[in-house]
């Protein structure tokens, strides 16, 4: 005896539920698999940028080239009298060699005008510490000292020049005697001072 079975299909809505059920575990497995995978990426980014951090040294500030230091032994000074008062320019002289510096490099002279009534030292370029030290050092034995803003030429023979100042030497007038030709001669022998620009000697 044949017995008719019925076959018996899953209702339509269960099969669409055990569809959603493996897309929605599938969507999650992915989801999941992108966030560990961003977390790995992230975790590598951060090590590797705090890694260059620390392999990164500071960067070291530039050190100021020093410029080279100019012995006193060696320095060319010319010491001018600029008042016409006799043995200034020596006197300026003494103070240098007392300072260190070489009296071989040291020249004194007159100036062309004894109008000077500042000290002036100028200097070439470079030498300019030079005569910061000479200005404070004549101070001592001049009433005012100033450095010379205009630097000396290049080709100059001197590295630092000087031009003594302060007051101005005065002639002092001789007194003739009208009573006798013998008083009046002793008198101008004995009152006339040598004239600036013949007698003041800058040397010592």
């Amino acid at each position: 005896m044949f017995v008719m079975t019925e076959t018996v299909f899953p209702y339509p809505s269960r099969l669409e539920q055990k569809s959603k059920k493996k897309q929605t575990i599938i969507i999650g497995l992915v989801v999941l698999v992108i966030v560990i995978v961003g977390i790995f990426l992230f975790t590598r980014k951060s090590e590797k940028t705090e890694g260059n951090k620390d392999s990164i040294s500071p960067t070291q500030e530039a050190t100021p080239t020093e410029k080279p230091k100019v012995e006193k032994s060696a320095v060319k000074i010319q010491v001018l009298n600029g008042t016409g008062t006799p043995g200034q320019a020596g006197k300026a002289v003494k103070v240098l060699e007392d300072a260190g510096y070489s009296t071989d490099n040291i020249k004194s002279d007159n100036a062309e005008k004894y109008d000077n009534t500042i000290t002036t030292v100028s200097s070439k370029s470079g030498f300019e510490d030079i005569a910061s030290d000479i200005k404070s050092n004549l101070q001592s034995t001049f009433d005012e000292v100033t450095v010379e803003s205009i630097n000396l030429a290049t080709d100059s023979e001197f590295d630092i020049v000087i031009v003594t100042g302060g007051k101005l030497y005065e002639e002092s007038s001789s007194s003739s005697s009208s009573t006798s030709s013998s008083s009046s001669s002793s008198s101008s022998t004995s009152s006339v001072t040598p004239s600036p620009t013949s007698t003041p000697t800058p040397t010592p």
